[in-house]
């Protein structure tokens, strides 16, 4: 049975970790123009061998934040940008945090050389002034030295294993549960936002595989207490990369970048906020790619559990994933993400960041579960984002008896209120995703399972797949039907670029099956 929806119609370094890291990683910039990018999108190159990602990067380059994971335990204080002291609130719940004292294999490897699979944006790069993409091989730390491979069982060791190896080929290996609020072996909660940001910073440069090793019983890595940034970019960088642009010189060989970077098979609570911006805006996420290429995370788990935003009056977390801020080439697959608001987001402004996004922001979505999340399985703007093969799962009246609650959270963490977001010059395409839903009338899924956030290029959709407990006269659906996505809401239809990349397209139930057996981290 098909049943179609309502539509409307058709700073220098020297000062880096001191201003870099002061705005969120989604926060919205405010409203900047520049002329230097450009919007005529690329096309495939034909390529027969793949270039190693590690090639384009500078090895011996210094770290963009050399000193990020340092406690400064510094008193609240209030910024330009908020942060009254009055707000500061630790977090309510600490989690169990059982450090590990061995490794459960020993040291021997066993996925961790792996590269990355061709299917995905991440797997292509821009070919200079050809106008196309070049395909490319991210290779992570696969080609790391024995000296550059570490096993980690706290803070301590993770932040000097990445101080030591810089931009080298490094791998390394999290066992047992990481809390970045773990100093020097005793739990100290963090004093302020200037502590947060500098303290609960895990910075991944070039060149890097982080992944987490199972435990004996199977169970993941994890790590707490801390934001992972993939990529930054600091506080001279709008002037810096347009006055580089402007003296002709390649946008893509702009030494900011950070690229070939591979995380996997890891579990991150996403930090709490101990005094953040405003009522409304926190600082941190779980993950930021900003001024990043190049980079695959695969295998993740993200939650705000123990301590999701009903346990405050006021905002605690920010996003949950978010590729912003001129970042490109990036593909997130396998993961599961769950219990938070505002989870994945591609672009993080409308007016303000012509300069970095135009002809960027290429992301592709796949085999990932989103699991009582309230928005942006992703939200887009800008970018030409791939959306295939995933599962969505909500409720929009989350309780006890549709199974939709979760220990520990309220409805209010897990309430569905909408999925896909096309904002400003987004260009999507979606492709066989299944809907797994409660309290959700098929007739209503336009404006919900798609959002129209307004000037969005495209929005183009086929093989969505839809199960609720409330058919159109309230009762339970029996069958699972397909539902007709493109053409919600007047977002406009427009077949401008395909994926570069040779993809194996599952139906969305089979997606569906595969994706519950195998999702998130401890499946590898």
């Amino acid at each position: 049975m098909k049943v179609e929806s309502k539509k409307k119609g058709t700073t220098s370094s020297a000062v880096f970790l001191a201003v870099a890291l002061m705005a969120a990683c989604g926060g919205d910039d405010g409203s900047v123009t520049s002329p230097l990018s450009t919007t005529a999108p690329l096309a495939a190159a034909a390529a027969p061998t793949a270039v190693d990602a590690k090639t384009l990067t500078d090895t011996t380059a210094p770290l963009l934040i050399p000193q990020a994971g340092t406690r400064t335990y510094s008193a609240p204080v209030e910024t330009d940008s908020g942060h009254e002291p009055s707000n500061y609130k630790p977090a309510p719940v600490v989690p169990k945090i059982v450090p590990a004292t061995s490794d459960p294999t020993g040291g021997v490897l066993t996925f961790e050389r792996e590269t990355a699979p061709l299917e995905g944006w991440h797997a292509w790069a821009r070919n200079g002034a050809a106008g196309t993409h070049r395909q490319v091989l991210v290779t992570g730390g696969s080609s790391a030295a024995a000296s550059r491979i570490y096993t980690v069982f706290t803070k301590e060791q993770l932040v000097n294993a990445i101080r030591e190896a810089r931009n080298e080929p490094k791998i390394i290996r999290v066992v047992g549960h990481i809390d970045f609020r773990v100093d020097g072996g005793v739990f100290r909660e963090y004093t302020s936002y200037d502590d947060l940001k500098n303290g609960g910073t895990l910075f991944i440069p070039s060149n890097t595989t982080l992944v987490g090793i199972n435990d004996a019983k199977g169970q993941p890595a994890k790590i707490s207490g801390t934001q992972i940034l993939i990529g930054n970019e600091n506080a001279n960088f709008e002037l810096d990369f347009k006055a580089w642009v402007a003296a002709g010189k390649n946008p893509d060989a702009f030494p900011g970048w950070t690229r070939n970077v591979i995380v996997r098979n890891l579990a991150i609570d996403i930090m709490w906020d101990v005094n953040p911006e405003d009522s409304a805006n926190a600082y941190a996420d779980g993950i930021c790619v900003s001024w990043a290429q190049n980079v695959w995370i695969d295998h993740i788990t993200l939650t705000d559990l123990p301590t999701p935003s009903s346990m405050s009056s006021d905002t605690r977390h920010d996003g949950g994933l978010d590729v912003v801020r001129g970042s490109d080439y990036i593909t997130i697959s396998n993961s599961h993400f769950t219990v938070h608001g505002k989870m994945t987001l591609v672009g993080n402004s409308d007016g303000g960041r012509q300069w970095s996004d135009e002809g960027r922001l290429h992301v592709t979505f796949t085999g990932n579960h989103w699991e009582g999340v309230n928005s942006r399985t992703p939200r887009v703007r800008y970018g030409q984002v791939h959306i295939y093969n995933n599962l969505v799962t909500g409720d929009t009246k989350p309780s006890v008896a549709n199974g939709t609650l979760p220990a520990g959270a309220a409805p209010s963490d897990v309430k569905f209120e909408s999925a896909i977001g096309v904002g400003f010059k987004a260009d999507i395409l979606a492709e066989n995703n299944y809907y797994n839903m409660k309290t959700l009338k098929p007739k209503e899924v336009c404006g919900k399972l798609v959002v129209d956030h307004g000037k969005g290029v495209s929005f183009r959709s086929k093989g969505a797949r839809f199960l609720s407990n409330k058919d159109d006269a309230g009762k339970p659906m029996t069958a699972t039907i397909d539902v007709e996505l493109q053409g919600c809401d007047g977002i406009p239809v427009a077949n401008l670029w395909t994926p570069p990349y040779g993809y194996t397209l599952k139906t969305a139930d089979d997606a569906k099956a595969e994706i519950l057996a195998n999702v998130g981290a401890g499946k590898l």
